[in-house]
Protein backbone atom coordinates (compact mmCIF):
# COMPACT_ATOMS: atom_id res chain seq x y z
CA UNK A 1 0.00 0.00 0.00
CA UNK A 2 1.41 3.25 -0.29
CA UNK A 3 -0.07 6.25 1.37
CA UNK A 4 0.36 9.90 1.20
CA UNK A 5 2.61 11.18 4.25
CA UNK A 6 3.50 7.30 5.12
CA UNK A 7 7.00 6.13 4.26
CA UNK A 8 6.98 2.63 2.99
CA UNK A 9 8.55 0.20 5.40
CA UNK A 10 9.46 -2.26 3.33
CA UNK A 11 13.00 -0.99 2.65
CA UNK A 12 15.99 -1.28 4.34
CA UNK A 13 15.21 -2.79 8.16
CA UNK A 14 11.43 -3.14 7.59
CA UNK A 15 11.48 -6.91 7.32
CA UNK A 16 12.89 -7.13 10.66
CA UNK A 17 10.84 -4.96 12.11
CA UNK A 18 8.11 -7.20 11.19
CA UNK A 19 9.54 -9.80 12.23
CA UNK A 20 9.86 -8.32 15.40
CA UNK A 21 6.69 -7.31 16.28
CA UNK A 22 5.32 -11.16 15.54
CA UNK A 23 7.89 -12.59 17.57
CA UNK A 24 6.99 -9.79 20.37
CA UNK A 25 3.32 -10.05 19.82
CA UNK A 26 3.20 -13.90 20.07
CA UNK A 27 5.55 -13.82 23.41
CA UNK A 28 3.09 -11.50 24.96
CA UNK A 29 0.03 -13.56 23.83
CA UNK A 30 1.61 -16.71 25.41
CA UNK A 31 2.82 -15.43 28.91
CA UNK A 32 -0.59 -14.03 29.17
CA UNK A 33 -2.13 -18.01 28.22
CA UNK A 34 0.84 -19.13 30.78
CA UNK A 35 0.50 -16.72 33.57
CA UNK A 36 -2.97 -15.57 34.37
CA UNK A 37 -4.40 -18.31 32.36
CA UNK A 38 -3.07 -21.25 33.62
CA UNK A 39 -0.44 -20.69 36.81
CA UNK A 40 -2.56 -17.64 38.40
CA UNK A 41 -5.73 -18.83 37.49
CA UNK A 42 -6.94 -20.40 40.38
CA UNK A 43 -6.28 -17.22 42.45
CA UNK A 44 -8.01 -15.02 40.02
CA UNK A 45 -10.87 -17.00 37.78
CA UNK A 46 -14.00 -15.99 38.54
CA UNK A 47 -16.10 -18.67 37.14
CA UNK A 48 -18.77 -19.59 39.28
CA UNK A 49 -20.19 -23.32 40.39
CA UNK A 50 -22.73 -23.28 37.57
CA UNK A 51 -19.99 -22.37 35.28
CA UNK A 52 -16.95 -24.28 33.20
CA UNK A 53 -13.56 -24.09 31.02
CA UNK A 54 -13.52 -24.48 27.92
CA UNK A 55 -11.57 -27.98 28.91
CA UNK A 56 -14.30 -29.27 30.76
CA UNK A 57 -17.05 -28.45 28.52
CA UNK A 58 -14.89 -30.38 25.83
CA UNK A 59 -14.88 -33.11 27.99
CA UNK A 60 -18.78 -32.86 28.48
CA UNK A 61 -19.04 -32.89 24.25
CA UNK A 62 -17.05 -35.57 24.32
CA UNK A 63 -18.47 -37.64 27.07
CA UNK A 64 -22.01 -37.31 25.79
CA UNK A 65 -23.10 -35.32 28.61
CA UNK A 66 -25.73 -32.62 27.12
CA UNK A 67 -27.33 -32.23 30.91
CA UNK A 68 -24.05 -30.85 32.21
CA UNK A 69 -23.50 -28.48 29.44
CA UNK A 70 -23.47 -24.60 30.37
CA UNK A 71 -26.39 -22.77 29.20
CA UNK A 72 -26.28 -19.38 29.20
CA UNK A 73 -27.84 -18.31 25.87
CA UNK A 74 -29.54 -21.46 25.47
CA UNK A 75 -31.70 -21.86 28.90
CA UNK A 76 -33.52 -18.62 28.27
CA UNK A 77 -33.85 -18.86 24.55
CA UNK A 78 -35.20 -22.76 24.92
CA UNK A 79 -38.00 -21.47 27.49
CA UNK A 80 -39.38 -18.52 25.24
CA UNK A 81 -38.97 -20.94 21.93
CA UNK A 82 -41.15 -23.73 24.01
CA UNK A 83 -43.62 -21.27 25.23
CA UNK A 84 -44.17 -19.71 21.91
CA UNK A 85 -44.41 -23.36 20.50
CA UNK A 86 -46.98 -24.08 22.69
CA UNK A 87 -49.06 -20.54 22.55
CA UNK A 88 -48.71 -19.46 18.90
CA UNK A 89 -49.40 -16.29 18.10
CA UNK A 90 -49.19 -15.33 21.75
CA UNK A 91 -47.13 -12.49 23.22
CA UNK A 92 -43.49 -14.02 24.25
CA UNK A 93 -42.20 -11.08 25.63
CA UNK A 94 -45.29 -9.94 28.02
CA UNK A 95 -45.12 -13.75 29.45
CA UNK A 96 -41.53 -14.59 29.79
CA UNK A 97 -39.84 -11.32 30.09
CA UNK A 98 -41.92 -9.10 32.04
CA UNK A 99 -44.11 -11.29 33.58
CA UNK A 100 -41.72 -14.43 34.61
CA UNK A 101 -39.20 -12.12 34.63
CA UNK A 102 -36.75 -14.27 32.50
CA UNK A 103 -34.00 -12.36 31.06
CA UNK A 104 -34.79 -13.39 27.23
CA UNK A 105 -33.25 -10.32 25.78
CA UNK A 106 -33.11 -11.40 21.91
CA UNK A 107 -35.41 -10.55 19.10
CA UNK A 108 -37.82 -13.33 17.96
CA UNK A 109 -35.28 -13.16 14.26
CA UNK A 110 -32.82 -15.10 16.88
CA UNK A 111 -35.13 -18.24 16.72
CA UNK A 112 -34.75 -18.66 12.95
CA UNK A 113 -31.53 -20.77 13.48
CA UNK A 114 -33.22 -22.86 15.99
CA UNK A 115 -36.52 -23.55 13.35
CA UNK A 116 -34.03 -24.82 11.27
CA UNK A 117 -31.91 -26.70 13.63
CA UNK A 118 -35.70 -28.06 14.92
CA UNK A 119 -37.23 -28.99 11.13
CA UNK A 120 -33.06 -30.96 10.72
CA UNK A 121 -33.61 -33.00 14.01
CA UNK A 122 -30.50 -31.12 15.62
CA UNK A 123 -31.91 -28.76 18.22
CA UNK A 124 -30.02 -30.01 21.14
CA UNK A 125 -27.40 -28.92 23.62
CA UNK A 126 -24.43 -31.25 22.36
CA UNK A 127 -25.39 -30.11 18.51
CA UNK A 128 -25.34 -26.50 20.06
CA UNK A 129 -22.14 -26.78 21.94
CA UNK A 130 -20.39 -28.77 19.49
CA UNK A 131 -21.21 -25.91 16.70
CA UNK A 132 -19.80 -23.44 19.55
CA UNK A 133 -17.00 -25.72 19.29
CA UNK A 134 -16.36 -25.24 15.48
CA UNK A 135 -17.30 -21.25 14.85
CA UNK A 136 -14.54 -20.54 18.43
CA UNK A 137 -11.76 -22.63 15.98
CA UNK A 138 -13.58 -20.53 13.13
CA UNK A 139 -12.83 -17.67 14.64
CA UNK A 140 -9.44 -18.20 15.32
CA UNK A 141 -8.57 -19.69 11.83
CA UNK A 142 -10.05 -16.34 10.61
CA UNK A 143 -7.92 -13.66 12.90
CA UNK A 144 -5.32 -15.67 11.38
CA UNK A 145 -6.33 -14.83 7.66
CA UNK A 146 -7.31 -11.69 8.79
CA UNK A 147 -3.62 -10.79 10.00
CA UNK A 148 -2.14 -12.01 7.04
CA UNK A 149 -4.42 -10.06 4.28
CA UNK A 150 -3.77 -6.79 6.50
CA UNK A 151 -0.33 -7.09 5.79
CA UNK A 152 -0.35 -7.98 2.36
CA UNK A 153 -2.46 -4.84 2.13
CA UNK A 154 0.12 -2.52 4.26
CA UNK A 155 2.21 -3.57 1.67
CA UNK A 156 4.48 -4.92 4.80
CA UNK A 157 7.10 -7.11 3.97
CA UNK A 158 6.70 -10.87 3.83
CA UNK A 159 3.21 -11.73 3.37
CA UNK A 160 4.08 -11.90 0.23
CA UNK A 161 7.47 -13.05 -0.64
CA UNK A 162 7.71 -15.21 2.65
CA UNK A 163 5.53 -18.32 3.57
CA UNK A 164 7.08 -18.39 6.90
CA UNK A 165 6.25 -14.97 7.61
CA UNK A 166 2.69 -16.05 6.57
CA UNK A 167 2.58 -18.62 8.61
CA UNK A 168 3.96 -16.59 11.72
CA UNK A 169 1.25 -13.80 11.06
CA UNK A 170 -1.43 -17.19 10.93
CA UNK A 171 -0.13 -18.35 14.31
CA UNK A 172 -0.34 -15.03 16.19
CA UNK A 173 -4.14 -14.68 15.04
CA UNK A 174 -4.68 -18.39 16.41
CA UNK A 175 -2.95 -17.67 19.39
CA UNK A 176 -4.32 -13.98 20.16
CA UNK A 177 -7.45 -15.68 19.62
CA UNK A 178 -7.78 -18.37 21.99
CA UNK A 179 -5.98 -16.61 24.86
CA UNK A 180 -8.67 -14.11 24.41
CA UNK A 181 -10.59 -14.15 27.85
CA UNK A 182 -14.21 -12.91 25.83
CA UNK A 183 -13.51 -15.29 23.27
CA UNK A 184 -12.71 -18.04 25.77
CA UNK A 185 -15.70 -17.16 28.17
CA UNK A 186 -18.56 -17.02 25.12
CA UNK A 187 -18.24 -20.78 24.54
CA UNK A 188 -17.16 -21.84 28.20
CA UNK A 189 -20.43 -20.27 29.12
CA UNK A 190 -22.47 -21.70 26.13
CA UNK A 191 -23.12 -18.14 24.25
CA UNK A 192 -24.62 -17.69 20.92
CA UNK A 193 -22.12 -14.71 21.30
CA UNK A 194 -19.47 -16.92 19.33
CA UNK A 195 -21.53 -17.35 16.24
CA UNK A 196 -21.19 -13.41 16.05
CA UNK A 197 -17.74 -12.88 17.10
CA UNK A 198 -16.68 -15.61 14.27
CA UNK A 199 -19.56 -13.59 11.85
CA UNK A 200 -17.42 -10.20 12.46
CA UNK A 201 -14.10 -12.07 11.97
CA UNK A 202 -15.23 -12.90 8.67
CA UNK A 203 -16.59 -9.78 7.71
CA UNK A 204 -13.58 -7.72 8.59
CA UNK A 205 -11.72 -10.44 5.70
CA UNK A 206 -14.72 -10.03 3.55
CA UNK A 207 -14.30 -5.96 3.99
CA UNK A 208 -10.50 -6.04 2.99
CA UNK A 209 -10.95 -8.03 0.25
CA UNK A 210 -14.02 -5.79 -1.01
CA UNK A 211 -16.79 -8.43 -0.84
CA UNK A 212 -19.05 -5.69 0.20
CA UNK A 213 -22.62 -7.70 -0.73
CA UNK A 214 -21.24 -10.55 1.26
CA UNK A 215 -19.77 -8.50 4.34
CA UNK A 216 -23.65 -6.71 4.66
CA UNK A 217 -25.15 -10.37 4.72
CA UNK A 218 -23.18 -11.72 6.98
CA UNK A 219 -23.56 -8.48 9.17
CA UNK A 220 -27.83 -8.52 8.56
CA UNK A 221 -27.21 -12.66 9.80
CA UNK A 222 -25.55 -11.03 12.67
CA UNK A 223 -28.18 -8.37 13.50
CA UNK A 224 -30.95 -11.04 13.33
CA UNK A 225 -29.39 -11.91 16.25
CA UNK A 226 -27.83 -8.62 18.08
CA UNK A 227 -30.15 -5.79 16.86
CA UNK A 228 -27.38 -3.17 17.36
CA UNK A 229 -25.54 -4.31 14.81
CA UNK A 230 -28.03 -2.47 12.69
CA UNK A 231 -25.97 0.61 12.95
CA UNK A 232 -23.74 -1.09 10.51
CA UNK A 233 -26.89 -0.37 7.69
CA UNK A 234 -26.18 3.59 8.68
CA UNK A 235 -22.98 3.20 8.90
CA UNK A 236 -22.25 1.80 5.12
CA UNK A 237 -25.36 4.77 4.00
CA UNK A 238 -23.00 7.43 5.41
CA UNK A 239 -20.33 6.26 2.95
CA UNK A 240 -22.60 5.41 -0.03
CA UNK A 241 -21.90 1.70 0.26
CA UNK A 242 -24.52 0.40 -1.84
CA UNK A 243 -23.57 -3.78 -2.09
CA UNK A 244 -23.05 -3.41 1.82
CA UNK A 245 -26.16 -1.82 2.41
CA UNK A 246 -28.19 -3.87 0.42
CA UNK A 247 -26.42 -7.20 1.13
CA UNK A 248 -27.53 -6.30 4.51
CA UNK A 249 -31.46 -5.33 3.36
CA UNK A 250 -31.69 -8.49 1.79
CA UNK A 251 -30.85 -10.71 4.43
CA UNK A 252 -32.44 -8.23 7.62
CA UNK A 253 -35.69 -7.94 5.42
CA UNK A 254 -36.08 -11.92 4.48
CA UNK A 255 -35.61 -12.79 8.29
CA UNK A 256 -38.11 -10.14 9.69
CA UNK A 257 -40.66 -11.18 7.32
CA UNK A 258 -39.91 -14.72 8.00
CA UNK A 259 -40.01 -14.18 11.92
CA UNK A 260 -43.41 -12.22 11.26
CA UNK A 261 -45.47 -14.79 9.15
CA UNK A 262 -44.42 -17.74 12.30
CA UNK A 263 -44.81 -15.57 15.20
CA UNK A 264 -46.85 -11.95 14.54
CA UNK A 265 -46.03 -8.74 14.31
CA UNK A 266 -47.38 -7.51 17.57
CA UNK A 267 -44.47 -9.69 20.08
CA UNK A 268 -42.17 -7.32 17.59
CA UNK A 269 -43.20 -4.55 18.77
CA UNK A 270 -43.24 -5.40 21.88
CA UNK A 271 -39.64 -6.21 21.54
CA UNK A 272 -39.13 -2.33 21.43
CA UNK A 273 -40.78 -2.04 25.12
CA UNK A 274 -37.86 -4.57 26.60
CA UNK A 275 -34.91 -2.90 24.71
CA UNK A 276 -36.45 0.37 26.38
CA UNK A 277 -36.43 -1.13 30.35
CA UNK A 278 -32.91 -2.24 29.65
CA UNK A 279 -31.96 1.11 28.06
CA UNK A 280 -33.31 2.65 31.03
CA UNK A 281 -31.96 0.67 33.91
CA UNK A 282 -29.00 -1.58 32.70
CA UNK A 283 -27.31 -3.75 35.17
CA UNK A 284 -24.81 -3.24 38.16
CA UNK A 285 -23.38 -6.76 37.47
CA UNK A 286 -19.29 -7.03 37.00
CA UNK A 287 -19.60 -7.90 33.63
CA UNK A 288 -21.26 -5.10 32.19
CA UNK A 289 -18.54 -3.33 31.34
CA UNK A 290 -20.30 -0.34 29.89
CA UNK A 291 -20.52 3.24 31.53
CA UNK A 292 -24.04 1.87 32.83
CA UNK A 293 -22.10 -0.95 34.36
CA UNK A 294 -19.57 1.05 35.96
CA UNK A 295 -21.82 3.92 37.21
CA UNK A 296 -24.64 1.73 38.88
CA UNK A 297 -21.72 -0.25 40.43
CA UNK A 298 -20.23 3.09 41.97
CA UNK A 299 -23.65 4.69 42.71
CA UNK A 300 -24.30 1.35 44.48
CA UNK A 301 -27.01 0.93 42.30
CA UNK A 302 -28.60 -3.11 41.96
CA UNK A 303 -26.29 -5.89 42.40
CA UNK A 304 -22.36 -6.10 42.08
CA UNK A 305 -20.17 -8.97 42.34
CA UNK A 306 -23.38 -11.74 42.11
CA UNK A 307 -25.55 -12.48 39.29
CA UNK A 308 -29.36 -12.20 39.63
CA UNK A 309 -31.54 -14.09 36.23
CA UNK A 310 -34.44 -12.55 37.43
CA UNK A 311 -33.42 -8.49 38.36
CA UNK A 312 -32.29 -5.72 36.68
CA UNK A 313 -30.90 -2.52 38.41
CA UNK A 314 -33.13 0.24 40.04
CA UNK A 315 -34.03 2.85 37.72
CA UNK A 316 -31.85 5.76 38.55
CA UNK A 317 -31.83 9.24 36.61
CA UNK A 318 -28.02 9.74 36.67
CA UNK A 319 -27.25 6.41 35.39
CA UNK A 320 -29.96 7.13 32.74
CA UNK A 321 -29.05 9.99 31.35
CA UNK A 322 -25.01 9.14 31.46
CA UNK A 323 -26.03 6.37 29.29
CA UNK A 324 -28.22 7.93 26.46
CA UNK A 325 -25.17 10.82 25.90
CA UNK A 326 -22.32 8.12 26.25
CA UNK A 327 -24.45 6.10 24.00
CA UNK A 328 -24.66 8.65 21.41
CA UNK A 329 -21.09 9.99 21.55
CA UNK A 330 -20.10 5.78 21.06
CA UNK A 331 -22.63 5.69 18.00
CA UNK A 332 -21.62 9.55 16.22
CA UNK A 333 -17.77 8.60 16.63
CA UNK A 334 -17.99 5.03 15.52
CA UNK A 335 -20.48 6.42 12.38
CA UNK A 336 -18.38 9.40 11.40
CA UNK A 337 -15.05 8.80 11.74
CA UNK A 338 -12.85 8.87 8.75
CA UNK A 339 -15.96 8.31 6.49
CA UNK A 340 -14.45 9.35 3.52
CA UNK A 341 -12.28 6.54 3.33
CA UNK A 342 -12.62 4.18 0.35
CA UNK A 343 -12.04 0.48 -0.75
CA UNK A 344 -10.65 -1.58 1.80
CA UNK A 345 -9.22 1.73 3.36
CA UNK A 346 -12.25 1.31 5.46
CA UNK A 347 -10.99 -1.10 7.59
CA UNK A 348 -9.94 1.17 10.17
CA UNK A 349 -13.37 2.36 10.82
CA UNK A 350 -15.38 -0.43 10.08
CA UNK A 351 -13.77 -2.09 12.95
CA UNK A 352 -13.28 0.89 15.17
CA UNK A 353 -17.28 0.74 14.83
CA UNK A 354 -17.85 -2.26 15.69
CA UNK A 355 -16.01 -1.49 19.05
CA UNK A 356 -17.91 1.74 19.82
CA UNK A 357 -21.41 0.00 18.93
CA UNK A 358 -20.89 -2.48 21.93
CA UNK A 359 -19.30 -0.18 24.53
CA UNK A 360 -22.00 2.58 23.73
CA UNK A 361 -24.85 -0.08 24.79
CA UNK A 362 -26.40 -0.28 28.04
CA UNK A 363 -25.59 -3.43 28.64
CA UNK A 364 -22.29 -5.46 26.49
CA UNK A 365 -20.98 -8.02 28.79
CA UNK A 366 -17.41 -9.52 28.99
CA UNK A 367 -18.17 -11.85 26.19
CA UNK A 368 -19.82 -9.49 23.57
CA UNK A 369 -16.36 -8.11 23.32
CA UNK A 370 -14.88 -11.12 21.27
CA UNK A 371 -15.59 -8.29 18.78
CA UNK A 372 -12.27 -6.47 19.60
CA UNK A 373 -9.97 -8.79 17.76
CA UNK A 374 -9.98 -7.31 14.16
CA UNK A 375 -9.80 -4.05 15.88
CA UNK A 376 -6.18 -5.32 17.24
CA UNK A 377 -5.16 -6.59 14.67
CA UNK A 378 -5.59 -3.56 12.29
CA UNK A 379 -3.95 -1.40 15.07
CA UNK A 380 -0.77 -3.51 15.32
CA UNK A 381 -0.15 -3.37 11.68
CA UNK A 382 -0.91 0.36 11.70
CA UNK A 383 1.80 0.76 13.72
CA UNK A 384 4.51 -1.32 12.31
CA UNK A 385 3.39 0.12 8.35
CA UNK A 386 3.97 4.15 10.55
CA UNK A 387 7.24 3.07 13.19
CA UNK A 388 9.02 4.43 10.10
CA UNK A 389 8.30 7.38 10.37
CA UNK A 390 7.97 8.28 14.12
CA UNK A 391 9.36 5.44 16.36
CA UNK A 392 8.60 6.54 20.04
CA UNK A 393 5.18 7.15 19.07
CA UNK A 394 4.94 3.73 17.91
CA UNK A 395 6.49 2.98 20.76
CA UNK A 396 4.18 4.23 22.97
CA UNK A 397 1.37 3.06 20.70
CA UNK A 398 2.91 -0.78 21.19
CA UNK A 399 3.12 -0.05 24.93
CA UNK A 400 -0.47 0.90 25.33
CA UNK A 401 -1.83 -1.77 22.57
CA UNK A 402 -0.31 -4.27 24.83
CA UNK A 403 -2.16 -2.77 28.13
CA UNK A 404 -5.31 -2.45 26.46
CA UNK A 405 -4.83 -6.38 25.33
CA UNK A 406 -3.85 -7.89 28.93
CA UNK A 407 -6.55 -5.64 30.70
CA UNK A 408 -9.28 -7.52 28.19
CA UNK A 409 -7.74 -11.04 28.09
CA UNK A 410 -7.20 -11.43 31.58
CA UNK A 411 -9.54 -12.59 34.06
CA UNK A 412 -8.91 -10.62 37.18
CA UNK A 413 -12.50 -10.25 38.56
CA UNK A 414 -12.26 -12.46 41.53
CA UNK A 415 -9.68 -10.19 43.16
CA UNK A 416 -11.06 -6.94 41.89
CA UNK A 417 -14.50 -8.22 43.19
CA UNK A 418 -13.68 -7.79 46.51
CA UNK A 419 -13.85 -4.69 46.55
CA UNK A 420 -17.51 -4.47 45.17
CA UNK A 421 -18.77 -2.89 48.31
CA UNK A 422 -15.92 -0.24 48.41
CA UNK A 423 -15.96 3.32 46.59
CA UNK A 424 -12.63 1.52 44.80
CA UNK A 425 -15.08 -0.79 43.09
CA UNK A 426 -14.12 1.51 40.43
CA UNK A 427 -10.93 -0.96 39.39
CA UNK A 428 -14.27 -3.92 38.24
CA UNK A 429 -13.98 -1.86 35.27
CA UNK A 430 -10.95 -2.29 34.04
CA UNK A 431 -11.64 -4.11 31.24
CA UNK A 432 -13.75 -0.82 29.95
CA UNK A 433 -10.30 0.88 30.49
CA UNK A 434 -8.72 -1.56 27.91
CA UNK A 435 -11.31 -1.23 25.44
CA UNK A 436 -11.35 2.43 25.65
CA UNK A 437 -7.26 2.40 25.36
CA UNK A 438 -7.57 0.28 22.20
CA UNK A 439 -10.23 2.91 20.83
CA UNK A 440 -7.36 5.89 21.83
CA UNK A 441 -4.45 3.54 19.69
CA UNK A 442 -6.41 2.92 16.42
CA UNK A 443 -7.55 6.75 17.07
CA UNK A 444 -4.48 7.87 17.14
CA UNK A 445 -3.06 5.98 14.70
CA UNK A 446 -5.50 6.83 12.09
CA UNK A 447 -4.79 10.34 12.57
CA UNK A 448 -0.94 9.94 11.15
CA UNK A 449 -2.86 8.77 7.82
CA UNK A 450 -4.87 10.94 5.48
CA UNK A 451 -7.97 9.44 3.57
CA UNK A 452 -7.19 5.92 2.27
CA UNK A 453 -7.48 5.57 -1.43
CA UNK A 454 -9.28 2.80 -2.88
CA UNK A 455 -6.63 -0.18 -3.36
CA UNK A 456 -6.78 -3.61 -4.87
CA UNK A 457 -8.06 -6.04 -3.03
CA UNK A 458 -5.38 -8.42 -1.41
CA UNK A 459 -6.69 -11.92 -2.24
CA UNK A 460 -8.39 -10.62 -5.69
CA UNK A 461 -12.13 -12.71 -5.95
CA UNK A 462 -11.13 -16.35 -5.32
CA UNK A 463 -13.09 -18.12 -2.77
CA UNK A 464 -11.28 -16.73 0.60
CA UNK A 465 -10.72 -20.32 2.34
CA UNK A 466 -8.76 -21.83 -0.70
CA UNK A 467 -6.89 -18.51 -1.32
CA UNK A 468 -5.94 -18.83 2.04
CA UNK A 469 -4.93 -22.23 1.85
CA UNK A 470 -2.75 -21.60 -1.46
CA UNK A 471 -0.93 -18.21 0.10
CA UNK A 472 -0.14 -19.97 3.40
CA UNK A 473 1.12 -23.18 2.11
CA UNK A 474 1.81 -23.42 -1.21
CA UNK A 475 3.27 -19.96 -2.56
CA UNK A 476 6.83 -19.46 -2.50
Amino acid sequence: MKTDGVRDPGGSGGQPLLSRTITTAAACCLAVILVFGILLKPYLDSTGPTESSPLDVLRLIAAGSPARLPLDSWEPMMRAFAWLHRHPGGNVYEAIFFTEHVKFQYPLTSFLPMELMSSLGLLHLRVYALLNLVLTVATGIGMGILLVDLAKWLDLPGPSGSRSTRMKLAGLGVLATLGFFPVVKAFSIGQMQVWLNAAFVFSAILYLRDRRGAVGVLLGLSTLIKPQLSLFLLWALLRRDWRMAGGWALVVGIGTAAAAALYGVRPMLTYLDVLSFIGRHGEGYYSNQTLNGLLNRLLGNGNNAQWLGDAFAPYHPIVHAATLLSGLLFVAFGLLWRRHDRGPGGILSFTLAGVCFTVGSPVAWIHHYGILLPAFAVALLLLVRTAADDPPAAARGYALLGLAYLLTSVDAFKLVNALADTPFNLLQSYFLVGTLLLIGVLWRTGAHLRPLAELVPPAGHRPLVRNAVQRLLFSG
